[in-house]
This record gives C-alpha cells, sequence and structure tokens, in this order.
C-alpha cells in the first residue's frame, strides 16, 4: 500500500470545489453507479471518510503487457482500445460518502494511474499504483480504490472482488 499524505483545507482547494459544485462532476460517460452490490473487476470507488469533502481524480499515466519499475509505470505496448490509454475521472467525494464506478478498466492488462486530490498530487507517491482488473492466476479480479482517510490523508488500495464482471469467460 501507498503512503500516505494528510491534505489541509486550502485557497486551492476551496476553489476547485467552487468549480466543481458540491454535487460533483464526472468525466466517465457511460460509467454506472452501483452501491449495494459488490463491484465487478474492473471498477473504480472513490471513497471519503474525512469530515470535509474532497475533489478527487483519476488519469491513466500507460498501459502496458508487463509491470514496470516506477510506482506507476507499465511496460509492453499491448493492443487495447484508444479510450482505455486515456481514462481520466474527477469527482467531489462528500464526507463518508463513497461512489463507485462499474466497468472503467476493460482489458486484461496493466494500467499506471495516477491520483491527484484536491488539484494536488500527493506526496511519496502515494497517488501512484500500478493495477491489473482481471482475474488470474487462479486470483479473483480486483477494485482499484482511491480513498481519503478520517485524518484526512490519502491512499488508493487494490482489493479483490468475487464479481469478475466483463472478465468472465
Amino acid at each position: 500500500m501507498a503512503a500516505a499524505t494528510p491534505y489541509m483545507p486550502s485557497a486551492t482547494r476551496r476553489s476547485i470545489l467552487a468549480s466543481l459544485g458540491t454535487a460533483g462532476l464526472t468525466v466517465l460517460a457511460g460509467c454506472g453507479f452501483n452501491e449495494a452490490d459488490e463491484p465487478s473487476a474492473g471498477s473504480l470507488q472513490f471513497v471519503n471518510e474525512h469530515e470535509l469533502p474532497h475533489a478527487v481524480s483519476m488519469r491513466v499515466t500507460g498501459v502496458g503487457s508487463t509491470p514496470g519499475d516506477g510506482p506507476d509505470e507499465v511496460e509492453g505496448d499491448p493492443i487495447v482500445p484508444p479510450g482505455q490509454r486515456g481514462l481520466r475521472a474527477s469527482t467531489v467525494v462528500r464526507p463518508t460518502e463513497t461512489q463507485t464506478y462499474e466497468g472503467v478498466f476493460t482489458e486484461p492488462v496493466w494500467y499506471g494511474v495516477e491520483f491527484t486530490v484536491d488539484g494536488e498530487l500527493p506526496d511519496d507517491n502515494a497517488g501512484q499504483v500500478k493495477y491489473y482488473p482481471a482475474p488470474r492466476n487462479d486470483e479473483p479480479g480486483s477494485v482499484l480504490v482511491g480513498k481519503v482517510y478520517e485524518s484526512g490523508e490519502f491512499s488508493w488500495i487494490v482489493r479483490s472482488t468475487a464479481d469478475p464482471g466483463a472478465f468472465s469467460e
């Protein structure tokens, strides 16, 4: 798991929240919201346990056939739909809220992913991750989670899911 970094309210954060509005904004066209069921493999979640709302963004920095050396580095050049190379999502997550987007990562490849919180990259690579969504080697698929903890610190989580989603055979 990545290191965590605290985030305090700032003028930048307030201006981001003001521009996005309290209802939030998502740029994941066609992705469904699912809160009651277990999310399927390839889903993206934003979680906020902090007492303040936070603008959380995710962008794919690369798509590869194998993981690389850096925190979000991937290697190789697999064939994937162009939209998977340029995935981006941004939303405002209210206190104690979880937002789930199904079917975001659709290919059985490695994704380099970078998160920002309130317009800033977390320190110590806490916002960078390599992520493989599909089931492999008798392991379940996974869900990528960007989480702001009660303390205001941010971290990513890759968690297992029993629902293979689009990766079912």
